[in-house]
């Protein structure tokens, strides 16, 4: 076990707490009532189980419960978890309140169904504040346990069940078009991108665009910032037609509203730019970079950081697109004129007076020609 799973197994202690916590357990050999007074409990049919289950259709090791003091210390909680980290996972899993959950920090009324025949209710005494409308309190220690499972790489699954919690019960509290609910779909977004699962993130993310513009407006420059944002991750995702229809809508959400000249547009424009670029698109890029220097012209010095920046970009484009018999490694005179025909390269040397020439033969090396055949060739 590493030394954040340790520390965070050190802080889950239930002396102190102001409630008295039970399960009221249902079996089929009748109802027993515990009171939970302890920090863990192994649950399942085997008799070595601190809670046991009188019915075969539970796994011997079927879950695990966690006692957990909030920070500050306002009032334990606990997290049932599916399983037992030592055999893994119960045969029929848990459901709580009817949905199927491998991890739930329990409130008070919660309903835990284990098999077809064992079942248990969970009871706080006196009841806490949530219950009495108070939701914040109880969702501002989840999202800080939810901060703190991040943190330790042993209970990622736990992160995501909580931030998953916490985005359950602001739905149920505050209702699906709260803008609430979109801050905790962006939340769960920004988690699992940040472990690697586009997949499940994308989802969510065009889940709060989609809130923030039922909520505020499609042109609004909240609803922008989340669109930058998955573009920036299409793109990194090499998913430049998904990343350019969206620059394209915020770039001309934002001339809307804060006019053409604005530095923001400019910022957008190199935006656009970095899709453009690793699709070799260079021409489109270099209009772009050139528009940007115009307008932060208008309000920036060409010392400030954002105009060096852009000014390297757009020099860096100009070489793409400079033609590839410029970019020939030969050291020749400024006034060299090049002109390529087929194999053969002729190197023109053109003074007003007594033309002459050179021409490079397929081999590389040079050739004097009369003044005559230089000017055929010329010609």
């Amino acid at each position: 076990m590493t030394n954040q799973a340790m520390n965070l197994q050190d802080a889950t202690v239930v002396e102190g707490s102001q409630f008295e916590h039970s399960l009221v357990i249902k079996d089929p050999e009748g109802v027993q009532g515990l009171l939970l007074d302890d920090r863990f409990y192994k649950i399942g049919r085997a008799p070595k189980n601190d809670i046991v289950l009188r019915s075969q259709m539970v796994s011997r090791e079927h879950a695990t419960l966690t006692g957990i003091i909030t920070d500050p210390p306002l009032f334990q909680l606990f997290r049932l978890s599916d399983g037992d980290p030592e055999t893994g996972k119960s045969t029929n899993g848990l459901q709580i309140n009817g949905e199927r959950r491998d991890h739930w920090i329990l409130m008070h009324g919660d309903e835990i169904v284990f098999s077809s025949d064992s079942s248990a209710y969970y009871r706080i005494e006196p009841e806490p504040p949530y219950v009495n409308g108070k939701i914040d309190v109880f969702l501002d220690a989840l999202k800080k346990l939810a901060k703190t499972y991040i943190k330790a790489k042993n209970y990622k699954d736990a992160a995501e069940a909580t931030l998953q919690q916490i985005l359950v019960i602001t739905e149920r509290f505050y209702g699906k078009g709260h803008p609430s609910v979109a801050d905790c779909l962006l939340e769960l977004a920004i988690f699992h991108y940040s472990q690697n699962n586009f997949t499940k993130a994308e989802p969510l993310f065009l889940q709060v665009i989609a809130l923030r513009q039922q909520a505020l407006g499609i042109e609004h420059l909240d609803v922008t910032s989340i669109m930058l944002d998955l573009a920036a991750i299409y793109n990194n995702q090499g998913l430049y037609a998904k990343a350019e229809s969206i620059l394209l809508q915020v770039l001309e959400i934002k001339q809307n509203l804060l006019g053409e000249s604005h530095p923001e547009i400019a910022a957008n424009m190199i935006d656009l730019a970095a899709v453009y670029y690793p699709q070799k698109r260079y021409p489109e890029v270099k209009n772009l970079y050139e528009k940007a220097i115009k307008i932060y012209k208008r309000s920036l010095d060409n010392s400030h950081p954002n105009m060096i920046a852009v000014q390297k970009k757009l020099a860096n484009v100009k070489k793409k697109l400079r033609p590839a018999w410029l970019s020939w490694q030969i050291l020749v005179p400024a006034f060299l004129l090049l002109i390529t025909s087929g194999s053969i390269a002729y190197a023109v040397f053109a003074p007003k007076t007594d033309l002459t020439c050179v021409k490079v033969l397929p081999n590389g090396k040079a050739q004097s020609i009369s003044a005559e055949e230089c000017r055929k060739i010329s010609n």
